[in-house]
């Protein structure tokens, strides 16, 4: 596998990551020689990665304000004429890696002779579909989760009940047409009264111009989230670890009454056993091979359900992309002197010729790991200001209190095990959050968690400390 590595490092090829934060784009650091980061939000952490990285700024070094953007995507960064001109400048043979690839990206690179390091929105989306996901599971050979996928408009009182009788008195409505949201479309109903609940919810959100048409109503299984990470490559589908999912936790969820919100992974607490590994294994596989003869490679996740007493895997949805597990998957492989997921993501499509011993590689993916993120919000419900200067890096927490110890942005710069990194969309005083956008990420160099939505006590009071140090204060708008 040397020489996998060997033909990345010799790379020549300008290649671009691109996106909101500098952190999110750091896995290929270190793997290809010129690779630039660009980056729209200038985050506290900025100048920790820039020492790592060239790291293009569109603030600093573009002059692009945040505002100008709109909303804060790929297409939007690239529709900018500043962006788009240093692109050019990069020379011939240009590629770039984005969070995933829409029409607008695609249609802009294809202008600007850019190749994208991401599949094809129309290969891709299927996938991603929550409603397509249960044709194109049952295609794959999944046992999925029993249940079916109706219009809205058809779930009456009679229908429900019909369903109750079917699929038993919890179930779970899964509204399709969100594809963003933490939780925000995962409802669930174990009576009637939740049901007339959900249905006005609905209606809410129609009145409010969100066009909602069709829902999975599944049954209800009682386990524990997890998810695992997989990479479609010409030679078959690598799998890493089950990995539980932190749900729902107190101290970082952005909204009280959501259900489903994930926070971050902690992949030390709960090491499943080897024969829920495999399944899961076999479950990617599957999925993967569909994946690839429609076209399909590189990066993507399955959410999973596990029901460890009668020892099933449910898959619930496909992620097809780098999912929020990533960069710091790929820091704690690397940690473990393991090839990162992002080698074969990217040799796949920079089209560089290796070979893959994909049983050795396996083997080695499933070493188990320690470390843990999580994601924190403002959890105000309102538009905030950050008036506390707490500077990203690496710290500890000694008699209750942050104590920064010096610079850092991954899990490989944490030396102790109560050693803590705040990176990614770190925030400088005078920024200013809507209500339930994200705060900072926390990586851990030890376990967190005690169930998969709730912490320790030391990780809770970081929790607290953290939120205290940025000194939130309530305005009421942007403007203010």
């Amino acid at each position: 596998m040397d020489k996998l590595l060997d033909q990345l490092r010799n790379y020549q090829a300008p290649v671009v990551g691109i996106g909101v934060t500098s952190f999110t784009r750091t896995g290929p650091i270190g793997l290809l020689p010129n690779y630039t980061i660009m980056a729209l939000l200038e985050t506290a952490d900025i100048d920790i990665i820039r020492q790592k990285c060239r790291v293009i700024g569109l603030e600093k070094d573009l002059s692009i304000q945040p505002d100008q953007i709109g909303r804060q995507n790929t297409a939007s960064i690239l529709k900018q004429i500043k962006v788009q001109e240093f692109l050019t400048s990069l020379g011939q043979d240009l590629s770039l890696l984005v969070y995933k690839s829409s029409p607008q990206v695609e249609k802009i690179c294809l202008s600007l002779g850019i190749k994208i390091l991401a599949p094809q929105s129309s290969i891709r989306d299927p996938f991603e579909d929550k409603a397509q996901f249960r044709i194109l599971g049952q295609q794959a050979g999944l046992k999925l989760i029993p249940g079916e996928t109706l219009l809205i408009d058809d779930l009456t009182e009679a229908k429900f009940s019909q369903l109750r009788q079917a699929y038993g008195g919890k179930l779970v409505f899964q509204l399709t047409d969100y594809k963003i949201g933490g939780g925000i479309g995962t409802l669930f109903i174990n009576s009637f009264n939740d049901y007339f609940e959900a249905i006005e919810f609905i209606k809410r959100r129609r009145a409010e111009g969100k066009e909602l048409q069709t829902v999975n109503v599944t049954q209800f299984i009682q386990g524990t989230a997890a998810s695992i990470s997989a990479c479609v490559t010409k030679q078959g589908t690598l799998c890493g670890l089950l990995q539980t999912q932190l749900i729902d936790v107190p101290e970082a969820k952005a909204f009280k009454g959501r259900s489903g919100v994930w926070c971050g992974h902690d992949w030390g607490w709960k090491q499943f056993r080897s024969e829920l590994q495999l399944q899961a294994e076999q479950i990617a596989t599957k999925l993967g091979q569909l994946m690839f003869k429609r076209g399909y490679k590189g990066m993507f996740g399955l959410d999973l359900i596990v029901d460890q007493v009668k020892k099933t895997i449910f898959p619930v949805e496909c992620n097809a992309r780098f999912t929020g597990a990533f960069p710091p998957y790929s820091m704690l492989q690397a940690k473990q002197n393991l090839i990162p997921f992002d080698a074969f993501h990217l040799v796949e499509f920079l089209g560089l010729d290796y070979q893959l011993d994909l049983t050795k590689i396996q083997a080695q993916y499933r070493q188990p790991m320690i470390g843990a993120h999580l994601i924190m919000r403002n959890q105000t419900r309102k538009w905030v200001k950050i008036n506390g200067d707490l500077k990203a890096g690496i710290y500890k927490l000694i008699n209750n209190q942050l104590v920064y110890q010096r610079p850092g942005f991954s899990l490989a710069d944490l030396r102790q095990p109560d050693e803590l990194a705040l990176v990614d969309r770190v925030p400088k005083p005078g920024w200013i959050l809507k209500p339930g956008e994200r705060l900072t990420r926390v990586l851990f160099n030890q376990p967190i968690a005690t169930s998969a939505s709730s912490l320790n006590s030391w990780a809770k009071q970081v929790c607290r400390q953290i939120t205290a140090s940025y000194q939130l204060e309530v305005i009421k708008s942007r403007t203010n």
